[in-house]
């Protein structure tokens, strides 16, 4: 009875000491992260540049503007004569439109290229996301586990330093020796320390978590620690999601078109290339210094170039060898990526299934423990256990408890990564 009334208390002192901190949820954690990572922000920007790079100048298909201008003075004289030609003053300015017409398809593939490298850029973010998400959701079931342990650990102290109270007063009525009270006493210091440990934990996961979150490194909250399952995960469903929409196998195949188009850009310099231009230039030229135009002389001048290259060092029919390897490289790798795929996913569906049968395993264990727990205290409080009995069903009880604490965070971890192979993670932001 002693002991159901410390551990009220201790349940109640831990629920008030829990009331007065933040509360912080996994979607909390989730959107802070999402807000407030520096990881996540440097992948936006880098995003938004390769965005903003996909642009038909950075491909040459829009025309070239040029303004210039130029004064250059003179003073000239003849040696040994009395003719002197004089100063002068030379002002220009011009204005010049060029654009390439046909570049062997270079500038189009070239446009293709962007497009593609900004896709990358695009998914390159996404991975990067989900994969600070899942640290994010790593590090909160980390606090959870940690929370627990620490639970688990003074209530281990509670029960300890119950049975030490009560082997002293039967010390008192001679119904215990010195012994008895001694390996209590041993017991409550090892519990103790085993507290401070899972306190120690438990600050380091906080820590961990604020890190994530960009917060105060110090900042105390607690977590809320249910789990909730879905009733039933299709391996093909996710197979079929996979190939759709992972991150890194999406990259591997978008490195594919890339390649493509680095290899019709290499092909394009076998081709003519045709530019045409126009330019209006202003000219005068005035004795002495004077800068000014006006009255200038007024020139307007178009042309087309017609060039085609005919040998240079081979530099294009190397150029062309080494973008099809390239091709064929990433070729081989992006069957790769699919394979990896394919292989992760099987293999964190197997982890997934089996984390469950553990699961459901250490429910059942726990339970057992605990009626053999409540069991042993009743015979201990008759005498008719000894202390070594129930100090085993009390470890027994709490290494069950630990046990279903770790089984059910991390069958819950394996069902995020399955969400984050199968490319759903950024779609399915609430877990519960």
């Amino acid at each position: 009875m002693k002991y159901l009334v410390l551990l009220l208390f201790f349940l109640l002192h831990t629920a008030v000491d829990a009331s007065a901190q933040e509360r912080l949820t996994l979607d909390d954690a989730i959107r802070l992260a999402l807000e407030q990572n520096h990881q996540i922000e440097v992948a936006r920007n880098n995003e938004e540049i390769a965005r903003n790079s996909v642009h038909i100048g950075n491909a040459g298909l829009l025309p070239k503007l040029d303004a210039s201008a130029s004064s250059n003075y003179s003073d000239r004289e003849s040696s040994g004569s009395a003719l002197t030609d004089g100063a002068s003053t030379t002002t220009s300015a011009q204005l010049q439109l060029s654009y390439t017409l046909f570049d062997g398809l270079g500038n189009v593939a070239r446009l293709k290229r962007l497009i593609e490298s900004g896709r990358l850029g695009e998914l390159t973010a996404r991975r990067l996301i989900e994969n600070t998400l899942f640290q994010v959701s790593t590090a909160y079931y980390a606090v959870a586990a940690a929370e627990e342990s620490y639970r688990i650990a003074r209530e281990l102290a509670v029960i300890s330093r119950e049975r030490l109270q009560r082997a002293k007063n039967r010390s008192v009525f001679g119904q215990a020796n010195a012994i008895e009270v001694l390996a209590a006493q041993v017991d409550l210091n090892a519990d103790s320390v085993t507290v401070t440990q899972a306190r120690y934990r438990l600050d380091e996961a906080r820590r961990q978590l604020n890190l994530l979150l960009n917060r105060e490194i110090d900042r105390s909250f607690t977590v809320d620690g249910e789990v909730v399952f879905p009733e039933t995960v299709n391996l093909g469903v996710l197979e079929q999601k996979a190939v759709e929409n992972n991150a890194d196998y999406l990259i591997a195949r978008h490195q594919r078109r890339r390649s493509h188009h680095d290899l019709r850009l290499a092909q394009s310099a076998r081709l003519p290339r045709v530019d045409i231009d126009a330019a209006y230039s202003l000219n005068r030229t005035e004795s002495d210094l004077n800068l000014s135009l006006s009255d200038p002389d007024r020139t307007l001048r178009t042309g087309v170039q017609l060039s085609l290259n005919l040998f240079n060092g081979f530099q294009t029919r190397i150029g062309i060898q080494n973008a099809r390897l390239e091709l064929e490289n990433v070729k081989q790798l992006e069957q790769e990526a699919e394979l990896i795929l394919h292989k992760e996913l099987k293999d964190a569906y197997e982890a997934y299934l089996n984390s469950r049968t553990v699961l459901a395993l250490e429910d059942k264990n726990e339970q057992a423990a605990e009626l053999n727990f409540v069991r042993t205290e009743e015979l201990y409080g008759l005498g008719q256990v000894t202390t070594t009995q129930f100090r085993e069903a009390q470890l027994n009880l709490i290494r069950a408890r630990s046990s279903i604490s770790n089984a059910k965070y991390n069958a819950k971890l394996n069902e995020i990564e399955l969400l984050r192979l199968s490319g759903m993670l950024m779609a399915n932001l609430t877990f519960n």
